[in-house]
């Protein structure tokens, strides 16, 4: 903003406006003999005394006029409102019939705070008292005893149009900076949803990527690593509470035939069905993994000695009803050979208790006997 010398006198006495203009306004061709008094009065006479280089813009002001309070808060309103306001008010104290200069002062400065005042009072209008109680202590009001001097004038417009400016320039700098401020708050909480957002697909491609590290892609199902980590959970937790656990293998029968004859597709909705229809009778505390192939294998907590055979029939009851293909609604059955050991009797660390049921596993699959329980007293598998 261009530096502002707008004044306002307000004043019911239209001599007074003509003095103040005298005193205030120049033309371009006047001698400036009395500009330059000024300057020296304020600055000095030295030689090298400091100059102000654009007193001559400074003194340049633009003069308006109103006879009452009303008239002058609305001339104070529009100007605001075109972006063009007062910076300097000169108020006489009696205006009738309207309002006095401190109700107009008052009113004014609710809507508009920062002008500067200088209040043009007698020795008989109110009291110093009178007026701070009704106007406050501020530091944008002076006041200029009648009869006027014309130098303490010229000082008073001097100084409170460049301490209008100045204070203008404080207030622009700091609603930029809070602007600004505002604006790189908004581009921080930006930054940090965006990073949020970006922690977050960060977090879900993690848990993607875990997940398939440790499950079968086809089924969902646990893969063999995490098999062996759910497998030696409960090797722990069986020896803290001494507590019995089984582990069972599973091949399903005749599967190479089924992808021989009607094509992997075909295959693997055998297993996916498979694997959802065995996910359906087990437990949550249950674990039964896709170890490749058509090769299944389980682990079921608190399972103990003499009810294995409940377990191998709620895994078996998965096979009891035939797979009907999604392609051509063929019926398919499909068996299984399942062998199981228990902990701690067969084994009590992972390769021994996948090794036994698996060799379990195979000696059901020989006799075709569907299930077969570790024997340990042998060393044998035998069909159960």
């Amino acid at each position: 903003m261009e530096h502002n010398t707008r004044i306002l006198i307000v004043d019911d006495n239209e001599s007074i406006h003509e003095d103040f203009r005298k005193v205030l306004v120049h033309e371009e061709n006047e001698d400036h003999a009395a500009l330059d008094d000024l300057e020296a009065e304020l600055f000095g006479d030295a030689e090298d005394s400091p100059k102000n280089e654009t007193l001559d813009d400074i003194l340049k002001y633009k003069v308006d006029s109103a006879l009452q309070g009303q008239e002058a808060l609305a001339m104070v309103d529009k100007a605001a409102q075109e972006g063009q306001p007062y910076a300097l008010i000169f108020m006489d104290v009696r205006m009738p019939p309207g309002w006095d200069g401190i109700e107009t002062i008052s009113r004014i400065w609710l809507k508009h705070p920062y002008i500067e005042m200088v209040l043009c009072t007698a020795y008989s209008d109110y009291t110093w008292d009178d007026i701070v109680e009704k106007l406050g202590s501020s530091d944008k009001l002076l006041f200029l005893r009648k009869p006027f001097d014309a130098i303490a004038v010229q000082q008073m417009a001097l100084s409170l149009v460049k301490k209008w400016n100045l204070g203008e320039q404080a207030r622009n700098y700091v609603k930029n900076l809070e602007k600004e401020v505002q604006q790189r708050t908004l581009q921080l909480k930006e930054l940090l949803t965006e990073l949020e957002t970006k922690n977050a697909e960060l977090a879900n491609t993690n848990d993607q990527l875990k997940h398939a590290a440790l499950h079968d892609a086809l089924t969902g199902l646990p893969n063999r690593i995490l098999f062996h980590d759910r497998l030696e959970q409960a090797i722990k937790l069986a020896t803290r509470n001494r507590t019995q656990f089984a582990v069972a293998m599973m091949d399903l029968n005749g599967f190479k035939e089924i992808n021989d004859q009607r094509g992997h597709l075909s295959g693997d909705y055998v297993l996916k069905t498979v694997a959802d229809r065995i996910q359906k009778t087990l437990r949550d505390s249950d674990t039964v993994a896709r170890l490749g192939g058509d090769e299944f294998a389980f682990v079921l907590p608190t399972v103990a000695r003499e009810s294995p055979e409940i377990v191998l029939e709620k895994i078996m009851s998965a096979f009891v009803e035939p797979i009907v293909m999604d392609s051509n609604g063929e019926k398919i059955n499909v068996g299984a050979s399942i062998g199981i050991t228990l902990y701690p009797d067969h084994g009590t660390d992972v390769d021994t208790l996948i090794g036994r049921a698996d060799a379990a596993m195979y000696t059901a699959k020989r006799n075709g006997s569907g299930a077969c329980m570790y024997r340990d007293s042998t060393g044998e598998a035998a069909a159960g």
